[in-house]
Formats: structure tokens, C-alpha cells, sequence
């Protein structure tokens, strides 16, 4: 994403969360995110996709933030765990295709993630997961929000149309709780791979 959003003339930081501590929690996160976004000026939108709206969410009360983009993402609600919102169905899948670490962290299986997406498409997004994906630490995801309410700031939320993780009735409700319109984008749950030019520009947008 970062050399499509520098080509549309924005600066761009991708934030690396403290998930393989599986000590940390969401305001951990949240901290790291204020940390990395030290001594930028002029309007910030912060951009969270997936488990990363509850931590998106948790910054606007840190910092200042112009905007929040929820990327087919989790909306929380105060005192509900991510995956206690996700649904049981959600929380099942995500734990089938992951294994127990053993240490408080879950690693996913990154071939079984691999065989989602498009045949042509798998040989690259293989090496991509290899190349981010970490451990997540488990204690955060099952963390209460412990945000009061959800931040008064301006939102938007991208709805991809194909995603294979989250629900389109879920998604559209999380949108509803922001109170916004979705912004649809054709693909699957992994846009910032699959599509990252078309979200840039929508993100611009």
C-alpha cells in the first residue's frame, strides 16, 4: 500500500503492532499506533483493517486523527471482545485455519490462507504472507474493547464485496454502527494484497 499511496502524493507509515507479545493488549496497540504517528502534520486519517478497527478506534482519545477507515474491519463495542463479535462462526473459522503456539499466541497456517484467493494469484500472496504474517497474540483478541464509546471523528468503512471472512450481513452491520454508507470495493478480505491500487485511490478518495 505504502508505494501506492506515495505515487498519489501522500506520506504513508504502516504501523507494526505488537502482536507476537502475548502480554500485549489492544491499548498496547493502540499506543504503538499514537508512537509511530509522532511529529506528523497536517490531517491524519488512520487506517485499520480486519482485528485492526478495535485498535484504530482506541486513537482518536490518544491523538489527534482527521478520519478513521474501517477496511473490512471490526467495529467494537465497548466491553465485547473481537472475537465475541465476530460470532461463533468467525471465531471457529479463524481458529481452524491457525495453530496454538503454545505461548499465548496463535500463528496461521499460511498455505491454507494461501488457497483462498484466485489460483494465479496464490504463488504471490504466498510469499507475501511469508514475508508479514506473525503470531498474534490470543489474549487480545478475546480483551474486552475498553473503549466508553466509539470516538466522535468523521468515518468511513470499505466494504469488499468478495471477502470470504467476514459475513456481508456483519459487515454492513458494523458499517451501520458507524452510522455510514459503505464504500464497496471488489475483492476479497486480503484487499491491501489483492487490490492494492484500486483501495490507494480509494482511500484518496
Amino acid at each position: 500500500m505504502i508505494p501506492e499511496l506515495e505515487a498519489l502524493g501522500h506520506h504513508a507509515i504502516a504501523v507494526d503492532l505488537p502482536c507476537p507479545d502475548p502480554a500485549a493488549m489492544l491499548e498496547d496497540y493502540a499506543r504503538t499506533v499514537v508512537e509511530a504517528m509522532a511529529g506528523i502534520e497536517g490531517p491524519v486519517v488512520v487506517v485499520g483493517h480486519s482485528a485492526g478497527g478495535a485498535t484504530i478506534s482506541l486513537v482518536p482519545d490518544r491523538t489527534h486523527v482527521d478520519r478513521l477507515v474501517y477496511v473490512t474491519a471490526f467495529v467494537p463495542e465497548p466491553g465485547r471482545a473481537i472475537v465475541e463479535i465476530a460470532g461463533a462462526d468467525v471465531r471457529e473459522m479463524i481458529l481452524s485455519v491457525s495453530r496454538d503456539d503454545g505461548n499465548g499466541c496463535r500463528s496461521f497456517d499460511l498455505e491454507l490462507l494461501a488457497s483462498i484467493v484466485p489460483a494465479e494469484e496464490r504463488g504471490a500472496y504466498l510469499a507475501f504472507l511469508e514475508a508479514t504474517q506473525r503470531p498474534q497474540g490470543w489474549a487480545a483478541m478475546e480483551q474486552p474493547w475498553p473503549g466508553r464509546s466509539l470516538p466522535d471523528v468523521p468515518y468511513t468503512y470499505v466494504l469488499c464485496t468478495e471477502d470470504n471472512v467476514l459475513p456481508p450481513a456483519t459487515r454492513r452491520e458494523m458499517a451501520a454502527r458507524l452510522g455510514v454508507e459503505p464504500v464497496e470495493i471488489a475483492s476479497d478480505h486480503a484487499v491491501f494484497a489483492g487490490r492494492p491500487r484500486e483501495l490507494a485511490e480509494l482511500l484518496v478518495a
